[in-house]
């Protein structure tokens, strides 16, 4: 999912400004034009300034590169991303499941979240057959193989494996955090001795939740939110597995083949309206969320069931230009979905066929895409569905009592809910403060009982609130995207030279400060292989595949060679 992060984001675009140095053999360096100015988008809150300046002081300093940051909101960073009006970025992407796949899939051809317009055959057919592959091994070789192709041709740039540094107070119990999915569950928590009273939770969001919409919401925030007040067939226990009964399904089986599962809905399950929740409202979700109207950029998510992709690849012309051509696109489209690899048998019995096994698909139903929808108040609300807090409807443990949009949001304890008797916390009160400095404050003044602790304050809370300071790998990689649409970014030897002046280590040490490593390939160690013990990425791709300090001579190198084949003077 894409980070925002802090929380969830994108930082991004690169202003290169420099004079650089030219190709063609004979042309003297005077007379060489100037390389144009590439934008580098960035955050504007003081992290993002502060992160994205030392990213400028690296190339300023090993490739004579000049950075010119242009500091946004979050919610324009995503639209410049997803519209391609960026050179460069700094991108976060948490995994939503423990599986490569989860940061592989993204990259393919025209692929929803391939912002860079990077494609490569090979390794889209790498990961089509990793897809289908049924051998766990062989399926861990294929994504090893596709990820180095990825990482030696650089359309991203790793750049660092972050680690969660948090304080809560020490009356705060039972938040259950992840490294996979959504990061923060409320639904387990209470308080014991919280000042102005027990079992309510003071917290900062630090954004706005840019779509709370559960079949196209794609960032952190939007998912910790969602996961608080809708649910799937399973959720994640504070024990870190996804058992049987821990959601809204009762019980699963799975075919002897491994490709076929059965779901049975607990008994009396309604929505916070207190219509009736059946088989139904998950298969609508699961439909709508491939259909290629919804346009949704987790869509893929969905093709390991038996038609998704097919329903997602129909294209759908205008209506009013092509009438026959729209008809019969909406009628090819009802087919699809008839054949569509999922269905409601009644009820309370959802089944779904897979192409292949997928030993982690019950992980996958917990995630906000594979969670229910009310296709009423879906199709009453239309665009205007989950834009207010009285514009949805709530399955979960929560529901959203108020919503004043940049500023805060409350959520309440959800009386409908199936396990309502054993949710304690009846108050959720989240702030929307970007700055650094009042959240910390806030929470030293008892006014906060839980932040997400900066670098710079970690020495802080480390010497002074021991007890209340706490630390987490998480399944997060940071990196910088290039967009290929840039004529600079589609020489292979200028990305390459980029990766190659990247001292990941001294970025960490010097600029992050905050135990995150560097990362050396783009899948983090927290991801496993075909076992347990397995590191994804020590095993599969190399451990240190990309050096961690950089290689600036090599660097120098490339860029020279790049130059000269674009045609630009050298920086001086």
């Amino acid at each position: 999912m894409r980070i925002t992060k802090w929380l969830a984001v994108s930082l991004a675009v690169m202003m290169l400004g420099a004079t650089l140095a030219a190709c063609s053999s004979a042309k003297p360096e005077t007379e060489l034009k100037p390389l144009p100015p590439i934008k580098f988008l960035s955050g504007d809150s003081e992290i993002a300034k502060k992160y994205s300046m030392g990213l400028q002081e690296i190339f300023r300093n090993n490739l004579g590169i000049e950075l010119v940051l242009e500091n946004v909101d979050f919610a324009t960073r995503l639209d410049k991303m997803r519209n391609g009006d960026f050179s460069m970025v700094l991108a976060g992407w948490a995994a939503d499941y423990d599986d490569p796949m989860s940061f592989l899939e993204m990259w393919i051809t025209g692929g929803p979240y391939n912002d860079v317009g990077w494609s490569n055959a090979e390794y889209d057919s790498l990961i089509a057959q990793a897809r289908a592959e049924e051998d766990p091994v062989r399926r861990m070789e294929l994504m090893g193989q596709a990820e180095k192709i990825l990482l030696d041709e650089s359309p991203i740039i790793p750049v660092y494996w972050p680690q969660r540094n948090y304080a809560e107070h020490t009356w705060v119990k039972g938040i259950v955090r992840s490294a996979i999915g959504a990061q923060n569950d409320w639904k387990y928590a209470w308080t014991e001795g919280r000042p102005g009273g027990d079992n309510k939770l003071s917290l900062n969001l630090g954004e706005e939740p840019p779509d709370l919409q559960s079949i196209t919401s794609t960032d952190q925030v939007s998912f910790d939110i969602l996961n608080a007040v809708l649910e799937g067939m399973a959720r994640l226990g504070p024990d870190g597995d996804f058992k049987m009964g821990s959601g809204l399904a009762e019980s699963w089986t799975i075919s002897e083949d491994g490709k076929t599962y059965t779901f049975k809905l607990k008994d009396g399950l309604k929505w916070s309206d207190g219509t009736p929740l059946t088989a139904h409202d998950f298969e609508y979700a699961w439909k709508k969320a491939v259909d290629p109207r919804t346009a949704s950029q987790y869509n893929y998510m969905l093709f390991g069931i038996v038609g998704a992709e097919d329903v997602a690849n129909i294209v759908i012309p205008d209506k009013d230009s092509d009438p026959a051509g729209y008809d019969k696109a909406i009628s090819d489209l009802n087919a699809a979905m008839d054949a569509m690899g999922v269905k409601a048998l009644d009820d309370k019995t959802l089944e779904v066929n897979l192409i292949a096994p997928n030993n982690v698909f019950i992980n996958l139903t917990s995630f906000a895409t594979f969670m229910p929808l009310n296709k009423a108040a879906h199709e009453k609300w239309g665009e205007e569905y989950a834009t207010e807090a009285n514009k949805m409807l709530y399955c979960g443990p929560f529901i959203i009592k108020e919503w004043q949009h940049d500023s805060k949001m409350v959520l309440v304890k959800n009386p409908n809910y199936w396990d309502a008797d054993n949710v304690k916390i009846t108050e959720i009160k989240f702030d929307m403060i970007k700055d650094i400095n009042t959240p910390i404050s806030m929470y030293e003044a008892n006014e906060l009982d839980a932040i997400g602790v900066p670098g710079d304050f970690i020495p802080k809370f480390q010497a002074e609130r021991p007890d209340e300071f706490h630390q987490m790998a998480d399944a997060v990689a940071w990196y910088l995207e290039c967009n290929l649409e840039d004529p600079v970014m589609q020489n292979a030897k200028f990305r390459l030279a980029l990766s190659e002046a990247l001292d990941r280590k001294a970025y960490c040490d010097n600029v992050l400060r905050n135990f995150s490593a560097p990362a050396t390939s783009l899948t983090p160690p927290s991801i496993h292989g075909a076992t347990p013990d397995e590191v994804f990425a020590e095993k599969y791709v190399g451990k240190d595949y990309l050096p961690p300090t950089g290689n600036p001579e090599k660097a120098k190198q490339l860029l020279k060679e790049a130059l000269e084949e674009l045609g630009y003077a050298t920086p001086q």
